[in-house]
């Protein structure tokens, strides 16, 4: 199983592609149930939370991006927030990559307000802001 890090995503996913990607997945049948919440409790600290958002394109991928959210942690000068995005093969369920959440999150938010935009600005804008 490989991983793929911030900087890696960046280099080999280019925008364009990316938009592509997503226009892909609003028109095929992808399934994306609610996520799942789930409080931790953490001793002496806020509860924590868990995150679980699936979505699968049923004999292809399934993908879930895991996001924990500890608040205590900013006390220790420690992220709050961490994810991750696993990937499996829809086929077998084998696990194919991880990649960083963050810049999976990150992305894919700057990409679906890009995506919306290709729609929804007038033709002649120079400037979205």
């Amino acid at each position: 199983m490989r991983y793929f890090d911030a900087a890696t995503i960046r280099a080999r996913l280019p925008w364009p592609r990316m938009l592509d990607a997503i226009d892909a997945m609003l028109k095929d049948d992808v399934a994306a149930p609610l996520r799942a919440n789930h409080s931790i409790d953490v001793p002496g600290e806020p509860a924590a939370s868990l995150l679980l958002m699936p979505a699968w394109r049923a004999g292809q991928r399934i993908g879930v991006k895991l996001v924990t959210v500890f608040p205590g942690n900013r006390e220790r000068g420690q992220r709050a927030v961490n994810a991750v995005y696993a990937l499996f093969d829809a086929r077998n369920g084998e696990p194919l990559a991880l990649f960083d959440g963050d810049e999976i999150t990150a992305r894919r938010t700057a990409g679906a307000s890009a995506y919306a935009a290709r729609f929804l600005a007038r033709r002649d804008a120079k400037h979205l802001v």
